[in-house]
Parts: structure tokens; sequence; C-alpha cells
């Protein structure tokens, strides 16, 4: 986020007899640029600047300031410093700025010698303070980059990425939801001047945007959320991890910046409050990450009585929402440099966060602290080339704790200069989390409700929450934390409450949990649905599929189908039970072992499987050529604009997975198996949620005559 601040130039050396009135407007954008972070804009008005007065030492200067942040220009900040103290040798804070020109260009050696020549020249302390800290971090970035971290960093790309600004990406924990800042055509306003009002010159401010999930994985079109955006400065900086809850910064002229707090409902989200109690005051606070019970804010603040300029605090929930409580987290987290993004993982003891201190190798790098016995552990610095010579920060992870996502003005990775968002696999370092994300969704009468789900720990009573469903989907998701047996209390208007309990008290790693919760009233026929208990007792790892999942129904003779798409139908029709694999990702082989044992019994009844070879927003970039043996592919152009390849016509999965290895083998990776029932398509994950609607071949010779009808109005 930007922080209004009064610019303040080193340098004050203007050359005599330049002034126009041209000139100082100027040199008005130039600043006001500059106090905007418009780094590019700013070093072409300085650049049209130094034109009118090429002798001046200044503008050099000033140009080279902005090529520091600009990537593509960090090169030319060099000879920029070198030519600006030629000019004006007697300014020894172009020492400084030319080691600085050094340092993000990785020439930490050459960087060291001029921080040195700086502190030769007698700087006061504040000088002293900053010279001494840029040499901590260009010895620090010899170390780091002595060693590569292991992870893969890829730019998030289009749609959420474009050439304008992406930052501070926020995710709810079963990453089905991306909110994050904007700037650019799109912010509400359009470009402004410092007062906010409508200027061709001015610049574009921050707008919160948000981005869903696709259930193939890619990201939906953003849109901005019209309930959050001003023509003021708005930014998202943390979610709930149940996605329910976003807490957003403001910065208005009359303060120096506050965080907000806005609530979904339904698919709105309400107008944003200012956080009751002691966390925002007349200082800058403008970052913070929520516990996953709700109970714990944890935030960064300007405040005074800290270790430096910016420091981490934490806030606990009072009975009346607010806000107090407030601590610093001491000198474990917080050094005599400034911290700030702070996020803390839905396990509850693992904390990621930005710091100037520490061991870092320029600005902001990124952090992570796991709480043991109460106390937490000395931050460990998550490494080259994930951190830079530049600010990194914002940095969160998904529960699973298999994916990172941060931003970044970096080139490479796939960055083109421009802010935007990245993604970090794994997302953390060393030991993977511990916890149980259950995700369900509430319905009354078969229709999603908004309910109260209050957990309930049953060694001591503690509560948990309460959190609610939403009003329009009926989704939910909790966290919970291991060595507990929790009780889960749901409760919604006009239905009789209920109460499961899951014992989760010896688990050991991360699990996803599927549970609905059914209320019924006026006589409406109840659902069936897996108990909490139920759930977690087939998470074990399993060599073999038990022979509890499968529960015969009747003995059926074979029938041979007399289309090829199939030809080995059931050897008997069985009702399956897919609890064991329910909530579980098919991208484990394991589990997608499990599903294709199961599955060579699975002849659905008025279901036909398909092999999804490719899905794009741009189909004509996608060539179909090395799959051509099996078939020209059924092209179909859904509502969600993404265009899917298949290939097949399967009324068995096994056969489906047949082919689904043949186009593996050709190179098609991506390549997975998709359902169909009355022509409407499914994910094998969302069919395992609802045991394949318990479908099975009762009735084959129709089934048959289906494929045959859907073949010939095909071809």
């Amino acid at each position: 986020m930007i922080k209004k601040a009064a610019f303040g130039a080193a340098l004050l050396f203007y050359s005599l007899g330049i002034h126009s009135q041209s000139v100082d407007k100027l040199n008005d954008d130039a600043d006001f640029y500059m106090e905007t972070s418009d780094y590019l804009r700013a070093f072409q008005t300085f650049d049209k600047l130094e034109k009118k007065d090429p002798g001046n030492a200044y503008y050099k200067n000033q140009k080279g300031l902005c090529a520091l942040r600009l990537p593509e220009k960090k090169e030319e900040a060099i000879s920029l410093f070198e030519k600006a103290f030629q000019l004006a040798p007697d300014e020894s804070s172009i020492l400084l700025n030319l080691g600085k020109a050094y340092h993000v260009n990785y020439k930490f050696d050459e960087a060291i010698k001029y921080f040195q020549k700086y502190l030769d020249t007698k700087p006061d302390e504040a000088g002293k303070k900053e010279a001494e800290q840029l040499i901590s971090n260009s010895e620090a970035g010899k170390a780091a980059t002595k060693t590569m971290l292991e992870a893969d960093i890829r730019n998030l790309g289009p749609p959420v990425n474009t050439k304008d600004m992406e930052y501070v990406p926020v995710v709810s924990a079963d990453e089905s939801v991306m909110i994050f800042t904007y700037r650019g055509p799109k912010s509400t306003g359009g470009l402004m001047n410092e007062k906010f009002k409508p200027d061709p010159n001015g610049i574009y401010y921050e707008d919160i945007f948000i981005s869903t999930r696709n259930k193939d994985s890619s990201w939906s079109e953003p849109m901005g959320i019209p309930q959050l955006n001003t023509k003021q400065f708005d930014a998202a900086v943390a979610i709930a991890p149940d996605g329910q809850s976003l807490f957003i910064y403001r910065s208005i002229e009359k303060d120096s910046g506050d965080i907000y707090i806005s609530k979904l409902e339904g698919d709105d989200w309400s107008k944003p409050e200012k956080l009751k109690g002691d966390v925002n005051t007349n200082h800058w606070e403008g970052s913070c990450s929520i516990s996953s019970d709700g109970k714990r804010l944890y935030f960064a603040s300007e405040r005074t009585g800290g270790y430096g300029g910016r420091d981490l605090y934490t806030a606990d929930r009072q009975l009346d929402d607010s806000w107090g409580n407030v601590k610093n987290m001491g000198p474990a987290i917080n050094t005599k440099y400034d911290e700030d993004s702070p996020f803390i993982h839905a396990d509850g003891v693992t904390l990621f966060f930005s710091s100037k201190g520490h061991s870092s190798i320029g600005d902001y790098d990124i952090y992570y602290t796991i709480r043991k016995d109460n106390d937490w552990i000395a931050p460990v610095n998550m490494g080259f080339p994930l951190n830079t010579t530049d600010d990194d920060r914002y940095y969160v992870i998904n529960a699973k704790g298999s994916r990172g996502y941060f931003s970044s003005n970096r080139v490479r990775n796939g960055g083109n200069g421009s802010q935007d968002i990245f993604t970090v696999t794994p997302g953390i370092i060393g030991e993977k989390p511990v916890l149980a994300m259950v995700l369900g969704y509430v319905y009354g009468n078969n229709i999603p409700i908004n309910a109260q789900i209050i957990i309930t720990k049953k060694s001591n009573g503690e509560i948990i929450g309460p959190f609610n469903s939403n009003a329009k989907t009926g989704k939910y998701l909790v966290a919970l934390s291991p060595g507990e047996i929790y009780v889960f209390t749901v409760s919604a208007d006009g239905y009789k409450e209920k109460s499961e309990e899951l014992d989760i008290a010896k688990l050991n790693k991360f699990v996803e949990l599927r549970k609905d919760f059914y209320f019924v009233k006026d006589g409406v026929a109840e659902k069936e649905s897996n108990s909490l208990s139920a759930l977690l007792s087939g998470l074990d790892t399993l060599t073999s599929v038990p022979d509890s999942l499968l529960k015969p129904i009747v003995e059926t003779p074979t029938v041979t189908p007399e289309v090829n798409v199939s030809k080995s139908p059931c050897d008997e029709f069985r009702q399956l039970d897919f609890s064991a694999l329910k909530g579980k990702s098919l991208n484990d082989p394991k589990v997608y072992a499990m599903l294709m044992a199961i599955g060579d019994k699975l002849c659905a009844d008025k279901m036909i499987f398909k092999v999804q070879i490719a899905a794009y927003r741009f189909p004509k970039n996608y060539k179909w050529g090395h799959l051509k043996e099996f078939g020209v592919p059924e092209i179909v152009d859904y509502p969600d604009k993404i265009t899917r390849f298949t290939q097949g016509i399967f009324n068995n999965i096994h056969r489906a997975e047949e082919l689904r290895q043949k186009a593996i083998g050709k190179g098609q990776g991506d390549a997975w198996i998709v359902g169909f029932i009355d022509g409407k398509r499914y994910t094998l994950e969302e069919l395992i949620m609802v045991d394949f609607y318990n479908k099975n071949l009762t009735r084959l010779n129709e089934n048959l005559q289906m494929l045959k009808d859907y073949i010939a109005y095909k071809h």
C-alpha cells in the first residue's frame, strides 16, 4: 500500500536561471509521482527536466532514485549517480545512492565500498544508520546468493496479472478466492491528483479486485468490488481463512491509514467499518492477518514505543467484537528496522512476515517463524531468489502449505517489471503444517442457508468461532489444530440444532475433510451425509481398496455392449461407497489409484466419461495433432469463457483411464477424466462427493442405446 508522506529531497542544488512556469509544473508533477510511488512517470518527468538543464545534478540524482525502483532501469542507475557525483562531488548523499545502485544490481563488494566512503564523510545519525544497515544487507546478500532456494517461482499470469499493477494477494485457506490490490485504468475515478480530483496528469489510485478459482484450477477474470472501492486509497490486506471476512486498508487526507473490515453477505461485501478498539491509532496501521479461530489479530503499526519505525503487534478479540490487549511481538520478531505484512497460517503456529532487519539482503525480505512452547523461534529467511534486493512482501500460503503467493516488480520468473502476483511451490520450507481443514455446505430443506457454527474443544470447553455459512451458497470452512476432540454445533433459524464430534487428537498430517449439514422441516426428506467421525476413519494411507468400500446390491449376468466405446462393462452391479476418497486430492497418485480400483467396477447409468485433453481461454493456441490417432476432439465453449477439448466416450471409467494414459504417453501430461450426466459436465471430485449420484447399470440396454444415440448425433 502507498503511504502518503511529504517528499524531502536530499539534494537541493538547482541550476539558476532555468525556472519558468512550465519547469515549475514539471517539478511539481515529478514530486507528486515520487510521493505516490509512480516511479516510471517520475523518471520520465525528471528526464524532461534534465534535457532542459543537462548540467543539473539534482535531476540526474532523482532519475537515479527512480531507476532503483524500475527493474528495467536498475543498471542505468549506476551511471546516473556517477554523473551526478561528477557534477556535485561535495554532495555525499550521492555516494550513498551510488552504493544502493550497485547493491540492487547484486554487485555487493562495490556497494560496500561506496557505503564505506559515505560513512567516511561523517554523515548525521540517520545517514550513518542507513549506511550501516545497507552494509549489513550487502554482506547478507553475498552469503544468500551462494545458494538457491529449491522452489518453483512463477508469474501467476493472465487474467489476474496485466500490464497494470496487481499486488498484495490475499487467499482463502482452500484457495477458492483471491482478492488483491489493483492500480490502473480500471481504478475508480481514473487519473486523479493528490486532492483526488480528475487530472489527466494525475495517477491511478488503489482499488480492490476479486478473482475466484475455476474448477479447472484457472482463475476467473478479476472484477472490482464496488462496495469497497472509493476514489481514494483502498487496498486488500487480509482475508479470514473461511473467506467470509475481509480486512482492508484505507488512507484519506485526514489520517495516516487505518484497518477496516467488511463481511461477505451472500454475494455482496458489507460497507467497510473501521476496526473497533485499540488497533487503529493516529499513526499508520496498514497490514494484518487473523488467526483461523478468529480470536487474534496480527498487525503492523508505526505507533510509538516499538523497537523500530514499524513493528508487528497482536490484539485479541473482545466480547463486544472490539480489539484490545494490544502487545508488541517483542525482539524475537521486531528489530530496530521495519517489519511488515504479517500472515498467520491456519495452523496457528506458523507466522510469515517481512523485515528490513534480521538477515535481509535488501529492503524487505520474507521470513517465517514457528511458535514452540509459547515462544517464537528465530525467524528464518526464505532465501534467494524468493527474496531479492528489492521489497519482497505480502506473502501468504494455502492451508496445506503446498503453494505460496506474493507480489513483486521483478523481471525474472516471468515478471515484466510492473507489480505482479507470483506463486511459490512449495509454500513453506521444512516441516509441513498439521491441521484439519473442514469444508462443507449447510442446507435447509435442500436449499443453501446461512447457519451459525460453534466449535468447542471437548477437553476444556473452549469455544472457537462462531463461524457462519454463506447465505447464498451455504459454504463454510474451518481449520482446526490437532490434539483435540472438537464438537460442532450447527444452528439455523427455524431448524433443530445439530451437534457432531470430530476427533483429531492423534492427527499427524494435513487433511481435508468434506462435511455437509442438512436441516429439514415440514416433511421434507433428509439427505444422508457421513458423520465427521466417518470422514476421518478413511484418512490413513491405504495400499488396497477394502471390501467395505464396495456394497453389493444385486448379481446380474454380464452383457456385452454393441458399441466399441467400452468393451468391458461391469462384471457385477454394485452401489459404491466413496467415503474414504471424499475431500482428498486426486493429484495424489495413491488416492487416484484407489479411485481406479473402485472404478473398475463403476458403470454408471445414463452417465458417460470423456478424457479432457485441454482447456483454453484462447483455443486457437492449442494444437492437438499429437493426439489425432485417438480421433477428432470434441470442442465446446463453456459459460465460464473456457473452451474445453475432450476425446472418447465411455460408460466405464476404467476404459476412459486407458485413453487418458495413452494421451499422457503422447505428451499430454494434463489429461484428465470428466463425467457427463444429461449433458452436464462434472469433475471426478464433484462426482465422488455425491457418490456418483448412486448410479449403476440396472438398465444397461438403455445406457447403451443412449451411447449409440449420442454417437449418431455427434457424427
